[in-house]
């Protein structure tokens, strides 16, 4: 798969092994199919990659960390993101904010789930994805990423829907 990375945030992993990333990216154009941006969440040893609807769904993402206070105060936006496989949904919450219980400090949280759907007359079974969160983000250095992001999500053109 050949991406462009456009907004990028890394920070030391809590274990000193390696970085953390929490990245958008966008496919390409290519043979006539429509840009995809997609989001990447990334611990040393594992990442996932997952679509947004569009190019206006990751522009939320980008708006909310713009909106993001550079003093404490309360902040939570989450981004919701869904994607349908063939044999399970892969569900997500993308959420930028300030912790009320940890003296407002700027955070990141990505946390996804895989659902399988009932099959033979048994329950969709759900199981946690990946978390990857960063309890202290740089806001000036995050808000530059997201101008970055809205400047190349501007130069899309109309938002479409991914394939």
């Amino acid at each position: 798969m050949d991406f462009e990375q456009v907004f990028t945030y890394a920070w030391p992993h809590h274990t000193g092994k390696g970085s953390s990333v929490l990245s958008v990216a966008y496919e390409p154009d290519g043979a006539g199919r429509p840009r995809r941006w997609l989001l990447l969440a990334a611990l040393p040893d594992f990442s996932e990659l997952l679509a947004f609807d569009d190019a206006a769904h990751a522009g939320e993402f980008a708006r909310a960390v713009l909106e993001l206070p550079s003093t404490p105060g309360f902040h939570e936006h989450d981004i919701e993101l869904h994607e349908s496989g063939e044999r399970e949904e892969r569900q997500a919450t993308l959420t930028v904010g300030r912790d009320p219980s940890d003296e407002l400090r700027a955070y990141f949280a990505y946390q996804s789930y895989y659902v399988f759907p009932a099959r033979d007359g048994r329950a969709d079974v759900a199981a946690l994805g990946l978390e990857v969160v960063c309890n202290d983000v740089d806001v000036p250095r995050a808000q530059a990423e997201a101008r970055a992001l809205l400047a190349a999500l501007d130069g899309a053109g109309p938002p479409t829907l991914c394939a």
